[in-house]
Parts: C-alpha cells; structure tokens; sequence
C-alpha cells in the first residue's frame, strides 16, 4: 500500500487553515458581541447622565439668577416647556454640544494615528495594534465616568479629555480595523464579505440585545447599566486574547515575494519616513482608492446619529430617554434580518442569476444599500409623526450593508499585504467622518430647535445628502472585466453563502 504523504499535508495544512478561520472569526464575533454590548448599552444611560449634571447645573444657576435678578425671572423661564427644565432648549442645545464635541475630539486620535498604527500593524502584527487600542478605549471610558461621578467638581465638558487617552492604539477605529483585518487576511475574496456580514451581525445581536437591558435598568437608575457597559468592553477585550496572529497569512497571499528588509537601517528615522511614505502611496496614487476612502467617511454616520435621535425623538415626541431608546434595537432588528436573509438572497441571486461574484457582487450592492440608507435618513428628518420616523428606521436598516459591502469592495481592490494599511486608512476617513459628524449634527440640531420643532430633523437630512454623494460616488469606480474579478482569488467553501 503507497502512502501519499504529500497528499495528507495538503489535506493537513487545509485543515489547519479551516480551524485558524472559525477561531479567528468566532474570537472576533465574541469580542465585537461584547465591545458592542457594552456601547449600546450604555448610550442612553450616558446620554441621562449628562442630561441630568447639565439639567442640575441649569436650575442652580437659574435659581442663583433668580435670586440676584428678580425682575428677569421670565427670561429664566421662558425657554422651559410644560415646567420642565430638563427639556428646555438650553438644556438640549448644552447637551448635543457636549455629546457632539465630546464625539469629535474622540475621534482625532484615530484621524492622527490610524495610519501609522495601520502601517506598524502590517509590520509588527494585528495583535499587538488590537491590545494597545483596547487598553486606550479603556482608560478613556474610565475618565467619563470619573467626571460624571464627581460632577461637582470637574466640569462636564471635561469628557471630552478622553480623547487623550484613545492615544493609547488609536482608538475606535483602529480596533474596528483591526479586527476586521484579522478577518481579511484569512480569508478569501469570495469569502470575506459573507464573513464581515457574520461579523457585523454580532455588533448588530448586541444593540438589539443592549438596548431593552439598558432601558429596563434604567427605570431604576441611569448608572447600573453605565457602568454595565464599561464592564462589557472590558469583556471583549479579554476575548481579544484569543486571537492568534493574521500578519504571516496576508503574506502568505502575496503574489510578489516580500522586499528585503535593511536591520542596518531599521532604527533610522529616514528610513522609517521613506518606508512609511512607500507604504501608503498605493492609496494616494490610486483613483480608485482615493475614492473608496471618500466613500467610506460617510459609514460611521448611522452609529454616529444614535445620539441625536436619542435627543430628537424625546424632543419632538415627548418620549423618555428608555423609550426612544428602545427604537435602536427595533433597527438593529431590521440590520440584523438584513444581514442574515436579505442580503445573503441577494448576493446568491446575483452570482446564480446575474453572474455577479466578488468584486462586482460588491459593487452592486453598495449602490442599492447606499440609496437606500439615504431614503431612510431623508424620511427621518422629515417625520411629522412616529410612525413615519420608524419607517425611515427601517428603511435605514435595509441600507446598513453599505458599510460591509463598500469595505469588502475596497479589500478586494488592493494586495493582501496592503489591507492593514488600507484599513487604517479606511478608519481615518471614517475618524473624519465622526470629527465633522459630531458638531456638525449638534449645530444642526440646535439650530432646529430654534427654527421649530418642524427642523429639528436638520442632522438627518444632511446625513441623507451625505449617503446620496456617496451613491453617486460609487458609480465612478472602475473595477474591470467581470471575469478577472472572479478568477483573482481561490473560492474556497467555508464561509461561501
């Protein structure tokens, strides 16, 4: 009997290949589940908490005011619907500044550092990269609760000092990368959209799971479920540790062999700036790319809008914070059938009926997700009433795989051992994107407020003109011939749905 000892290595080493990619893909679900869990649940309670401190602050300087200026105390009134304080226009108008600058400034360490983080990941490995932004996200979470705690003596707006500490591995955003790259350089071009939709599902289960948790404990106190949260992204980042590293099997990709590397010149710091300008330029020389990257800045606006509709539903509709907030899981509901029903139908129907695979696949569904998220936006800002602002909602959901098609659209546009690079570069768009989104969307909804309840939509609506440019931005990519498109990568079956 003639043993095939080549053959069982091959057999072997698939095998291997098969178990790194459930473990590396159930790691990062449970870490995303968790990470996400913990900011879900703790949006409304944070968004209470600062409305209660700046409500506390409003009625002891208007009592002060009152006290000193008898004669004014309508103009301390006059802002005050129904007697109560705490949705008056000074408070809301406090409120979406400190949320939406708060927002800005947590952002521009990943804006700074995703980019240099992204290049040391795809030199240094994912996992170190991974470790320092949760370490940073921590630390970071930590100091809000410390001001919130002790908000008799440190100012509210000092919150926003905790973009100091994203410093510390970039933040947000370059944890996000990371994860996902870790899922890009496993596995195949065919494969990794259907992957990032199984991951982006797990964020998805966790906001529609958080949110009635955090809005039940919060009819008992604010605080339980904010400090819940903070404790679940510690969780997740526990999680992380399970991940092994991505960095050897991005390379393994490569079609061109690595470039020599000089250990003579490895600490001189020209050297590293000419090797850092080499390692970008891929994304700037490439129109493609630069437009992809563009693209992507509008992705974080529907996570980014959660605060403001929080503010504009209570507002307009009169709602408790624990009710509006519960409109955020009925639209991780809709996410999450999207996800997991319509567009798993929709890619098969596109490769089975339309011969639509991979790259292509990806284009055409950004298209229609991205029309779609603009419609939804442009119904929001426009409700008259809460049926038709749910409906907006759901319409929104249908277009919530635009940010995982448009992503698995620029992966498949570079070489396997650019994607770290690549999405770092991704997430100092999206960065960008949350910097402009945060006091962009709090002016808008101060300046509704004053116009009249009618405006106070304003931040969905320039949200639904920012999703339309994108839209249209994606018609101008050039991606080549279909068959090209399917023939660059390997199918392999794992995770092919």
């Amino acid at each position: 009997m003639v043993v095939n000892h080549e053959e069982d290595h091959l057999v072997g080493t698939e095998n291997r290949q098969i178990s790194k990619k459930l473990l590396i893909l159930t790691a990062c679900a449970m870490f995303v589940l968790a990470a996400d869990f913990g900011f879900y649940c703790a949006v409304a309670p944070q968004t209470a908490v600062f409305e209660d401190i700046i409500c506390r602050n409003f009625q002891v300087g208007a009592f002060n005011n009152n006290t000193n200026h008898t004669n004014n105390n309508d103009n301390a009134t006059d802002s005050i619907p129904d007697g109560n304080p705490c949705k008056s226009e000074a408070v809301q108008g406090e409120l979406a500044l400190v949320l939406g600058y708060k927002d800005m400034f947590d952002m521009l360490p990943g804006l700074v550092f995703s980019l240099p983080y992204g290049v040391l990941s795809d030199h240094w490995g994912r996992r170190p990269v991974l470790y320092l932004g949760v370490v940073g996200i921590l630390l970071a979470d930590i100091w809000i609760r410390i001001v919130c705690f002790w908000s008799n003596v440190i100012p509210l707006r000092m919150v926003w000092l905790s973009g100091l500490w994203r410093v510390i591995g970039g933040g947000d955003q370059v944890v996000t990368s990371m994860a996902l790259v870790m899922v890009a350089d496993i596995f195949s071009e065919e494969e990794r959209s259907t992957a990032l939709f199984r991951l982006q599902s797990c964020a998805t289960l966790a906001e529609i799971l958080a949110t009635p948790v955090s809005a039940y404990l919060m009819t008992f106190d604010p605080w339980a479920p904010y400090l819940i949260g903070i404790c679940m992204v510690a969780l997740g980042g526990i999680a992380s540790l399970f991940l092994p590293e991505t960095l050897e099997d991005a390379k393994a990709k490569q079609a061109q062999p690595d470039a020599p590397e000089s250990n003579e010149s490895e600490h001189d710091l020209l050297h590293q700036a000419h090797e850092f300008k080499q390692s970008t330029q891929f994304i700037w020389r490439d129109w493609n790319m630069c437009l992809m990257v563009v693209v992507l800045f509008v992705t974080v606006l529907s996570k980014q809008s959660t605060n403001v509709l929080l503010q504009y539903v209570s507002k307009r509709f009169d709602w408790s914070l624990a009710r509006a907030s519960l409109l955020i899981s009925l639209r991780g509901s809709f996410t999450l059938a999207n996800y997991l029903i319509l567009m798993p139908a929709l890619s098969f129907l596109a490769a089975r009926y339309l011969g639509l695979h991979g790259k292509w696949r990806d284009y055409r569904l950004t298209q229609g997700s991205g029309a779609l998220s603009a419609m939804g936006f442009a119904a929001m800002s426009l409700a008259p009433a809460p049926a038709v602002l749910i409906g907006g909602l759901v319409i929104l959901s249908l277009g919530a795989a635009f940010l995982v098609t448009a992503r698995s659209l620029a992966t498949s546009l570079v070489r396997p051992d650019q994607v770290g690079t690549l999405y770092s570069a991704i997430a100092i768009a999206q960065a960008a994107g949350m910097l402009v989104a945060g006091p962009l969307f709090a002016n808008l909804f101060r300046l509704g407020m004053h116009m009249g309840s009618v405006w106070m939509g304003l931040p969905f609506l320039q949200a639904a003109a920012f999703y339309a440019a994108a839209t249209v931005a994606i018609w101008w990519i050039r991606l080549g011939s279909v068959r090209s498109g399917e023939e660059e990568w390997e199918i392999q079956p794992l995770l092919a749905g």
